[in-house]
Formats: C-alpha cells, sequence, structure tokens
C-alpha cells in the first residue's frame, strides 16, 4: 500500500491529535493562570503578614518612630526579590522606610487591607498598605506598606507549569496509543466482510451478509449490494442480448448459406438470379433485427434515469417522425395520417429512445396492416398533462385473446398478411416499445381497430414536470 494513499487510522488519530492539543495548550495556559493565581494569595498573604509586623513594631513603645537594624534587615531580606517597606503618619508624613512607594488614597483607619500594583522601571511591584490608628495621637493614621516585585510569583507558576506540562503530554500520548488499539480492533469487524468479497467467485452476485456488520458501515454494504444488483441486471441483459442475437441472426445466415450453395450447385442465370434475389432480402431482414437488436438493448440500458430526458414537444415529434415515413406508406400504398395539435403536448423523455418507440409502432402497423389500408397516428393531451399516443390500422388485427403477448420478444402471430406478401418482422418492434414505454412510466395497452378491424395500440405518457 502507497504511504501517500489515505488511511482511516492516520485520519482518525489527526483528528483526535488536533484537539488533545489544543487541550494541552488551553491545560497549560489554565495550569499558569491558576498557579500565577494562587502565587498571588500567598505571597499577598505574606506580604500582609510583614506590613501588620511592621506595624506592631512601629507602634510599639521600644520601636515607635523608628526600627532596629535586626528587623530591618529581617523585612527587607529576600534571596529572590526585591523587598521594601514604608511607614507613613498623616500627620507628621514619612517615619521609616523608602519614601518612592506611593501611598495608597485612605485618610481613616479601616479593617481590609489595601493592595496595589504599580511599575517601578522594567519591574511590577505588588504593595499591601495597612491602615492603623496610631496610639501615641488618637487624631494621627499609620499608614504601613510593605511591596516586593512579582518575580517570585511568577517563578512560582512556571515551575507549577513544567510539573504538569509532561504529565499532561504523557497522557495525551497514552491517549493516542489507546486511539490507536482502539481503530485496529475496530476495524477488524471489516475483516469478515472483506474476507467473504475476496472468496466469492465471479458470477456470485448475490447480496452481502450484513447480520455481524456494525451499524456505521451498513451504508457502505447497502450501496455495494445496490452496485452488486446493477452489475447482475446488466450480466442477464447482455446475455439476453447474446440469446436474443443468436435467435434473430441464426435463420438469415443459414439462409445466406443454403441460397449461395444454391448459385455454386446450378450456374444458370435465372437460378443465380433468383438466389441472390432471396440474399438481398435475408440480407436486409438481418440489418433490420441487427438494428432491432441494438434499440431493445439501448432500452433495456440499466440506467433507471432517463440521460437526455428533458421537456419535449411531443406532439411536434410526432408530427415530424409521422411526415418522414409518409414516402414508404406511399410506396405501399398505405394512407398514413396524423391526427392531433401541432404543438403544445409536453413529455419528459428522452427524444431519442421516443423516435424509436414511435417508429416501431409505425412500422408494425404499415407491415401487419393492409397493403392499400390506413393507418392513423393520433395524440390527445390532457387537462392533467397527461399524453395519450394511439397508432392504428384497419388491417386483419390480432386475436383479443393473444393481445397480453404482443410485446413479448420474437412473438409473431402466424398467418398474418405480412407472411403472405413476405415482410415478416422479427417480433422486436412491440417489445422494443414496451422497453421504451416502462423507461418512460408509461404504460401500453392493446385493442381492435375503428369499427372492430384491425389493432389500436395505445401508449399513454405520465405528466411531464
Amino acid at each position: 500500500m502507497a504511504l501517500n494513499s489515505p488511511s482511516l487510522r492516520r485520519r482518525l488519530l489527526l483528528f483526535v491529535a488536533l484537539p488533545l492539543s489544543a487541550v494541552l495548550v488551553c491545560g497549560a495556559a489554565l495550569t499558569y493562570g491558576l498557579g500565577l493565581y494562587y502565587a498571588n494569595r500567598v505571597y499577598d498573604r505574606w506580604l500582609l503578614d510583614s506590613a501588620r509586623a511592621l506595624g506592631q513594631l512601629v507602634n510599639s513603645d521600644a520601636g515607635r518612630n523608628e526600627l532596629s537594624d535586626q528587623a530591618r534587615i529581617l523585612l527587607q531580606y529576600d534571596p529572590f526579590d526585591r523587598v521594601v517597606y514604608a511607614v507613613r503618619s498623616t500627620r507628621y508624613g514619612l517615619l521609616a522606610g523608602d519614601k518612592s512607594l506611593p501611598q495608597p488614597k485612605a485618610v481613616a483607619p479601616q479593617p481590609d487591607p489595601i493592595y496595589t500594583s504599580f511599575e517601578v522601571g522594567d519591574h511590577t511591584m505588588r504593595m499591601v498598605s495597612v491602615l492603623i490608628a496610631n496610639q501615641d495621637d488618637p487624631r494621627d493614621t499609620l499608614v504601613v506598606s510593605a511591596a516586593e516585585t512579582v518575580r517570585k510569583r511568577h517563578l512560582l507558576a512556571r515551575e507549577l507549569l513544567t510539573a504538569t506540562v509532561p504529565i499532561e503530554l504523557a497522557l495525551i500520548v497514552l491517549a493516542m496509543g489507546l486511539v490507536w488499539l482502539g481503530v485496529n480492533y475496530g476495524l477488524r469487524v471489516l475483516d469478515p466482510l472483506a474476507r467473504e468479497l475476496r472468496l466469492r467467485h465471479a458470477g456470485d452476485l448475490s447480496p452481502l451478509r450484513t447480520s455481524d456488520v456494525p451499524m456505521e458501515v451498513q451504508p457502505l454494504v447497502t450501496t455495494i449490494d445496490a452496485l452488486l444488483g446493477r452489475v447482475e441486471r446488466m450480466l442477464a441483459q447482455q446475455q439476453r442480448f447474446i440469446a436474443d442475437a443468436a435467435h434473430q441472426l441464426r435463420t438469415p445466415l443459414a439462409g445466406l448459406r443454403l441460397q449461395a450453395e444454391r448459385a455454386l450447385a446450378d450456374p444458370r442465370p435465372e437460378t443465380v438470379r433468383d438466389a441472390l434475389m432471396h440474399v438481398e432480402r435475408l440480407s436486409a431482414g438481418t440489418a433490420r433485427a441487427a438494428g432491432q437488436l441494438l434499440a431493445l438493448a439501448r432500452a433495456q440500458a440499466p440506467d433507471e434515469a432517463l440521460g437526455a430526458a428533458r421537456n419535449l414537444d411531443f406532439a411536434e415529434l410526432v408530427r415530424d417522425e409521422v411526415a418522414a415515413r409518409v414516402p414508404e406508406a406511399l410506396s405501399q400504398n398505405a394512407d398514413l395520417g396524423y391526427s392531433g395539435p401541432a404543438h403544445g403536448v409536453r413529455v419528459l423523455g428522452d427524444a431519442a429512445l421516443l423516435r424509436e418507440l414511435l417508429g416501431n409502432l409505425i412500422d408494425n402497423a404499415l407491415r401487419y396492416g393492409r397493403r392499400d389500408g390506413v393507418v392513423t397516428v393520433s395524440l390527445q393531451g390532457s387537462g392533467d398533462g397527461e399524453a395519450l399516443l394511439t397508432i392504428s390500422d384497419d388491417g386483419p388485427g390480432v386475436p383479443e385473446h393473444l393481445w397480453p403477448r404482443l410485446g413479448e420478444r420474437f412473438f409473431r402471430v402466424d398467418g398474418n398478411a405480412s407472411d403472405r406478401i413476405g415482410r415478416a418482422g422479427s417480433g422486436l418492434g412491440l417489445a422494443i416499445v414496451r422497453e421504451i414505454a416502462e423507461r418512460h412510466g408509461a404504460t401500453v395497452d392493446f385493442g381492435a381497430g375503428a369499427e372492430g378491424r384491425g389493432l389500436r395500440v395505445e401508449v399513454r405518457f405520465p405528466a411531464g414536470d
């Protein structure tokens, strides 16, 4: 199998890998955000404790208005960060610490600490301020502030991210492996179906067994069954075509050989001429039979939908086809006429197949009617869009008990006029008519002609969209 060929496994893994990668990125961002949030809470609490401790030192008797060197070192000592503090009095100004720290906007003691973030150069500082009353001066308020950079907070968040991302990545790799194993195991259910198709012989076109096929694969199996059914019908039609051709061509070919042997055995001019006349008649019949076999094969094409179907003017088509057959009718002294509108009757169909249908009906009427008879082609359109095509002649007709058999391949009525005048057909004309009518959703009915004479053929077409 080529590496660049489509793979269901690779496609499923790709569909799973992309969302999992997005989950990994989102998880990393969420981990960093949560780590930074809790780091801020922890270090904010530490700053608050430092500020309160500083306030107690400043407000005590031992450390009023100043801090010892030991306390100052302990407050400012941090191996990873810069910590600064400031103690201000609302009445006396800065009492201790760094005067560069901003003073919060507060003038009265309040129980809640005030947190502030600000920029100093390239560093972001986090400061907490506590407002306490001055024990020596009730009118005074001490503002105790402690601040540090946020470097430790981000460092802790990155440490949490570094610790969790490999775990999440390992879980994703494990999930991908489980998906791979699951896909491999799940695809094994297709092995019996593939084995059944592989072991079938060429002539077995029966439907596949679907009892053990998963429901997700049922549409594929249904499509394969439909394809097998179409192939089976096509093969059956090919076999029928071969059988029809052999049946139809066997007799004229035997006649041709017989006439050739006759001419060779008796070289007299009158014998050779008679043999050639028979050869000419047999050749014409053979050519006509071959044409009708091809027309029947086209009418029985496996496509259920008409490839060249369109909404056409059936009245114009029928009128033109009748006009084209008038010279042939005149050569037989037959009166071929058309009765119906010149335009306006619409039918959804294949124009070539409809001409073949009409041509076979006219030929059947001329062939089996009287030589000096009358053949009438009529067309009527109904209010609901249906079209009724009728072809009738005044020949000897067909007995009523044989009407159901009209349209069978190679069926001919014995003892009719065409046999007497040497124009016997192939028995395929009405079969072609039935096949084309079925392709167009039309029905074919047979009956007696006008005044009970001859044969009447009615083809009723459904309304065209």
